[in-house]
């Protein structure tokens, strides 16, 4: 049952979505330096969703449809606002102060349908499912948080490797994670 968990938890994090473009994004424009309060952020976000997914498991899976209708409508919203902001940045401003802050990333995991269905799924198959106790049950969880950060930390790294190419065609760049953006928010409303 462990190796099918660290298969899902790696398969899901490490896939394209809404923290690993911007992670990716934010390398792109501000470097890891720049990036690193986002990275915390998300890294916070899944570990706090974490641990509030498995403290209340039970009850989520019981309200589950609605509880997941009203998160993909905002995660919907904050996407397409995403989505937005990727495309009208200007890469010349970055001096002026524009950062990726950690509120943002810790925000991004609490509108961000992906991760919480992610981590709902991996905790009420993988954990409240089984029976075990409290330290297997936290080891599982803060392991669903540092892969879900790891993923976030492997996309920024993309973006540092292949920041000349992605700045040179910077118009099309933009347009295209503006475009996977608003595709994912289309996707996660329309699942």
């Amino acid at each position: 049952m462990f190796i099918s968990f660290i298969i899902y938890t790696f398969f899901m994090s490490y896939t394209p979505g809404p923290n690993n473009l911007l992670a990716l994004d934010g390398a792109l424009r501000l470097g890891i330096r720049g990036t690193l309060k986002f990275l915390i952020g998300i890294g916070l976000g899944f570990l706090t969703l974490s641990l509030l997914c498995l403290i209340f498991s039970k009850f989520m899976t019981i309200y589950f449809t609605s509880f997941i209708l009203i998160i993909k409508f905002l995660g919907f919203v904050y996407l397409l606002y995403l989505a937005y902001t990727v495309f009208k940045h200007n890469h010349n401003n970055d001096s002026l102060g524009h950062t990726y802050r950690l509120r943002d990333g810790l925000y991004l995991q609490y509108m961000n349908p992906k991760t919480i269905v992610y981590v709902l799924t991996a905790i009420v198959t993988y954990i409240t499912t089984q029976d075990m106790t409290f330290f297997a049950s936290m080891s599982y969880t803060v392991t669903i948080a540092l892969i879900g950060v790891s993923g976030a930390i492997a996309w920024a790294f993309l973006g540092l490797c292949f920041k000349k190419i992605l700045l040179k065609y910077n118009t099309a760049y933009k347009i295209c994670m503006s475009f996977c953006l608003v595709i994912l928010a289309f996707m996660m409303l329309l699942e």
